[in-house]
């Protein structure tokens, strides 16, 4: 696994582009309202999977919906002996991906004894290293009702951060806005029906040095500027862009990425002054 998507992700990218494209022409929120027949059976089975009483079917149920929505990729379940902390001794180094229904009652791998742990009650997923290698494992809430490509970008994140990040002793807010808008660069045309705030990327900016923000805003400019698609499409990305943008404006103002951002689109000639 790479950072950047493979060659089945990019193709499945841009198919799912013209699908969002013809949703977003009838109906912004046509995803979210008038799902497909997939979606409403992928509905269908997340909810059944994690409805399921007995354990050992719930967590095969899960992890089969997770090898669904990453096709082409290696997924195993995590092992169980360590019920209350992750632990490498559980999980395979990424590009393999673990899923481990438990997750969310776990606390984080220690580095080295006597160091700190957090609970990770509210991750979609967690990636830590050993001995130079990164892992990567998602939990329960990656496995998003309302479409499989929000648990792709959930281990995609992740295996970002396994691959680039294993070793670098940047701060932590530096790490994940270069993870954030890697996600968002990769992702955003497939979720911007679901009018994801991307808050993440927004609070990281904020914390994060004045290096860090420069890359991350000329990433975000340049997918504004050329993003997938024909040209029919990378109109309707850059109009959802913009909107996403101006929602920003009104309900996180005070961002330092929403000025910065707008700053630099009207500083390059690619929105009106």
């Amino acid at each position: 696994m790479t950072g950047q998507p493979s060659t089945m992700h990019t193709t499945l990218s841009l198919a799912f582009v013209c699908l969002a494209v013809a949703a977003f022409r009838a109906d912004p929120a046509a995803s979210q309202d008038e799902p497909s027949p997939a979606l409403l059976e992928w509905r269908k089975k997340v909810i059944e999977a994690k409805g399921l009483d007995d354990e050992t079917q719930k967590r095969e149920a899960m992890v089969a919906l997770v090898r669904e929505a990453l096709v082409g990729r290696e997924v195993r379940l995590a092992g169980t002996t360590h019920q209350d902390k992750v632990h490498q001794e559980d999980n395979q180094p990424a590009p393999i991906v673990n899923f481990d229904p438990r997750l969310n009652q776990k606390s984080s791998a220690q580095s080295r004894q006597g160091t700190p742990t957090r609970s990770l009650q509210g991750n979609f997923g967690y990636y830590f290293s050993y001995r130079g290698a990164g892992y990567v494992v998602i939990g329960p809430a990656a496995l998003d009702p309302r479409n499989p490509v929000f648990t792709r970008m959930a281990a995609e994140h992740e295996l970002f951060h396994a691959k680039t990040h294993v070793g670098d002793s940047r701060p932590s807010e530096a790490r994940e806005l270069e993870t954030w808008t890697q996600m968002f660069v990769t992702y955003f045309h497939e979720v911007m029906a679901y009018n994801q705030r991307w808050a993440p990327m927004l609070a990281y900016y904020d914390d994060a040095d004045t290096g860090e923000r420069t890359g991350a805003i000329d990433r975000l400019a340049t997918y504004y500027r050329t993003p997938p698609g024909d040209d029919a499409a990378k109109t309707i990305v850059r109009t959802a862009f913009e909107e996403w943008l101006a929602r920003r404006k009104k309900d996180t103002a005070a961002s330092k990425l929403v000025a910065d951002l707008e700053k630099a689109l009207r500083a390059g000639g690619v929105i009106e002054q």
